[in-house]
């Protein structure tokens, strides 16, 4: 019991600043990992009855010290501003959060001190996280990556840029023939961490992404593939507006192309520019949640030859609505008009985690489809369907 105590005082022991204001180094939650960059929070608060102004370094040196190791190393403030100071009013508090890479030789119980802030001082556990360095226990190389992911990840640093973009899923219909699958993807372009992104905190919103949604006839013989669509796609993702009505508010723009890969007569393909706001509402008490998101889109160098009226059964229009619990049933909708008449996608999963197989990572899902052109190949058709299946994104 000592040893969080000692860390509770630490943590929660404020230190004087400059002009009276009182600043508190928060170390990340988990423990970092020795060779990589490390996020932590400095809280600048004001006891005093009137205003107080702070100094905002964009830059400052960090002590660090394990054992009989003492290093400095720079740490870089997260978000970049314009201002050089800041005003905490009484009885309030600011958060600025920085950003360091901790060296391999710090590893184990680490003290901290900020020199620019005074006596602020701060400890925490830091992970070994040199591959080339000997354990002091008796551990084989074998023991120490007990999976392939662990020595693959060591010679991947950009695979953390890689994350899960639109639903995926694998759905079969009432009728086989209307089954469907779904798998997308983004890559972040620019590290986080980068001097850039420390600079031009906006330029983290640059993404590159791949959908590929493929119709799948299960009924016949040789169950063939219907159709397919490719769509590669470049964007740009604004942070959080932070508008006091909402939990999050966000700006995507960007560029989609979007063929089916076959050529000839059956050869469908289209561009398109679009801008979608992402308005998101959380309570956290009850996991409910709320996301309402509008898409609008013109077309760009569009096949005139095999779909020339695709806008009017596309439309350039789609109305998103989602809600549900985070840990139970969501509900996603899909609200679509065009010129040859209106469209909707309605999506209800849950996790089976919760339902009949504890440990297995899977949402069950329906789904219903009624709209025109929701394949490029048959944009002309309406898809009237109902699907049943799982999904691993939602």
């Amino acid at each position: 019991m000592k040893a969080p105590i000692v860390l509770f005082v630490l943590l929660f022991g404020a230190v004087a600043y400059a002009g009276g204001i009182e600043a508190l180094i928060v170390p990340p939650a988990e423990s970092p990992l020795a060779g990589q960059s490390m996020v932590f929070s400095v809280y600048f608060s004001n006891p005093e009855d009137t205003p107080l102004t702070i100094e905002l370094p964009k830059s400052m040196t960090c002590r660090l010290s394990a054992g009989d190791k003492t290093v400095e190393v720079p740490a870089y403030r997260i978000r970049e501003t314009s201002k050089k100071t800041m005003i905490v009013c009484p009885g309030c508090f600011k958060k600025i959060q920085y950003s360091l890479v901790i060296p391999f030789l710090i590893e184990g119980t680490v003290s901290m001190e900020i020199p620019h802030f005074k006596t602020a001082q701060v400890m925490f556990a830091v992970r070994s996280g040199s591959p080339l360095k000997k354990s002091t226990e008796a551990k084989s190389e074998s023991e120490k990556f007990p999976t392939l992911d662990s020595l693959f990840e060591l010679y991947q640093p950009y695979i953390k840029n890689l994350s899960a973009y639109n639903p995926m899923y694998f759905l079969v219909g009432t009728d086989p023939k209307q089954s469907k699958f779904q798998i997308s993807f983004k890559y972040r372009l620019f590290d986080t961490n980068s001097k850039l992104v420390r600079n031009h905190p906006w330029a983290e919103g640059f993404h590159l992404a791949y959908t590929q949604t493929s119709y799948w006839d299960l009924r016949s013989a040789s169950q063939p593939f219907e159709d397919t669509s490719y769509k590669p796609e470049f964007f740009f993702l604004s942070p959080n507006l932070k508008v006091p009505w909402a939990t999050g508010l966000f700006i995507q723009t960007g560029f989609q192309h979007e063929s089916n890969g076959r050529g000839g007569e059956f050869s469908r393909s289209t561009n398109f520019l679009y801008i979608k706001p992402i308005y998101i509402r959380y309570w956290p008490k009850h996991k409910l949640g709320l996301l309402v998101s509008p898409k609008i889109w013109t077309y760009l160098i569009n096949d005139d030859v095999n779909n020339l009226d695709l806008n009017d059964y596309r439309g350039y229009f789609d109305l998103e609505i989602k809600a549900g619990q985070a840990d139970g049933f969501v509900l996603d909708s899909h609200f679509r008009y065009a010129k040859e008449g209106g469209g909707m996608e309605l999506d209800l999963t849950y996790p089976l985690s919760q339902f009949i197989f504890k440990n297995l990572n899977l949402y069950f899902q329906i789904q219903y489809v009624n709209a025109l052109a929701e394949s490029l190949l048959y944009y002309r058709d309406r898809t009237d369907a109902l699907r049943l299946g799982f999904a691993i994104v939602r």
